[in-house]
């Protein structure tokens, strides 16, 4: 189910000093595993950014050294994780710019500021570092200013990712106190949330009733179409820069310009909106004529607006009904939080292909 980001910086921030006060208390003592650390160059400040569980069972530790929020740095980062993060059967090479897609991430999420992918293709060598007295051998990447490097040390995979730092001044060594990075972490969520306070409110285009439902729809769609893109290329899909401000300014407007025009209040509105979102990027995902053609995909669209905010007889009814059949069923509180939820998921497969076949049936028709 699609869900649409959240445009409230402070609960943000709240909810990330939750979970920074839950993983301070659970990091000690330490993950029963080797932490490490930047030795050199120094950089300061310093920052917990990352602490990866998989059933409760600590697996992954990032630190984090230098500027976060200038693309120039010098930032770096390393993880040290027992479980490794990637594209499935990609590969060293495939994780590291797995690694650099997720980092360019981290700087439009927390710095507000988009970094394009570079023209020329990601370069690879071995490489070694320095840990502790130990020299380690791995492969490093370069994309762009971005630099990469992956070693195998004992049980543990280390990840390093740099900014305007010379690779061959990088030197490790294992943490022996995790409390400075702990304390950084609060400093660098305040200085996040700051930068986001002191961004602009999204200017969209303006529109009113049909038109800005439909600015949702497409926003959201093609949100799907770019991600979808990036995952079938094996890559991390790419946050933009303000991208959760301006979709919550368009779903805030979709929902208030359809309580003002049908006379319904803010919660109908929006499990409306909801309702209609989920179905066409349903569709985008199980319906192969919604993508191969143009002309199905637009009507599709247009009766399904028609129907959701109008009440407007449409010909697709029939399919339009089964999906609210299909979406009630789904999003009820006995399959959602349910003792044999699982089970509950599985009895609504029937709900998904009548509405699937509704469709196909519509199509031939068209």
């Amino acid at each position: 189910m699609r869900q649409v980001p959240d445009p409230e910086h402070e609960e943000w921030l709240a909810r990330m000093r939750e979970v920074a006060r839950h993983d301070a208390e659970a990091l000690v003592p330490r993950p029963l595993f080797e932490v490490f650390e930047l030795a050199a160059p120094a950089l300061r400040p310093v920052a917990l950014v990352e602490a990866m569980q998989v059933q409760e069972e600590w697996t992954g530790v990032g630190l984090a050294y230098g500027n976060w929020a200038d693309p120039a740095g010098p930032w770096v980062s390393v993880t040290s994780a027992t479980v490794m993060e990637g594209p499935p059967g990609s590969g060293a090479e495939g994780q590291l710019l797995w690694a650099i897609d997720d980092e360019r991430n981290r700087l439009a999420d927390q710095a507000c500021l988009d970094e394009e992918d570079p023209a020329e293709p990601p370069e690879y060598w071995p490489a070694s570092v320095l840990t502790d007295d130990d020299e380690v051998r791995g492969l490093a990447c370069r994309h762009g200013n971005l630099l990469a490097v992956r070693l195998p040390v004992g049980a543990v995979t280390v990840t390093v990712i740099g900014r305007g730092v010379d690779p061959a001044s990088v030197r490790l060594a294992v943490v022996t106190d995790l409390g400075p990075y702990q304390d950084g972490r609060h400093e660098m969520l305040e200085q996040v949330a700051e930068r986001h306070r002191s961004q602009p409110e999204p200017v969209l285009e303006p529109a009113e009733g049909m038109a800005a439902y439909r600015a949702l729809v497409d926003a959201e769609l093609e949100w799907r179409a770019r991600t979808a893109a990036r995952l079938n290329a094996g890559r991390i899909p790419r946050h933009r820069a303000g991208e959760g401000a301006r979709m919550g300014a368009l779903w805030q407007r979709a929902v208030r310009e359809l309580a003002d025009r049908s006379g319904i209040g803010d919660r109908q509105a929006d499990d409306t909106m909801t309702s209609v979102v989920n179905q066409l990027t349903s569709l985008d995902e199980k319906g192969s004529w919604f993508t191969s053609s143009a002309r199905l995909r637009e009507r599709a669209i247009d009766e399904t607006l028609r129907y959701a905010t109008l009440g407007e007889r449409v010909p697709s009814a029939p399919a339009q009904q089964a999906w609210t059949n299909s979406w009630n069923y789904h999003t009820s509180m006995a399959v959602q939080h349910g003792q044999f939820a699982d089970i509950a998921q599985r009895h609504g497969k029937p709900f998904i292909e009548r509405w699937l076949d509704a469709w196909e049936k519509w199509t031939w028709r068209q």
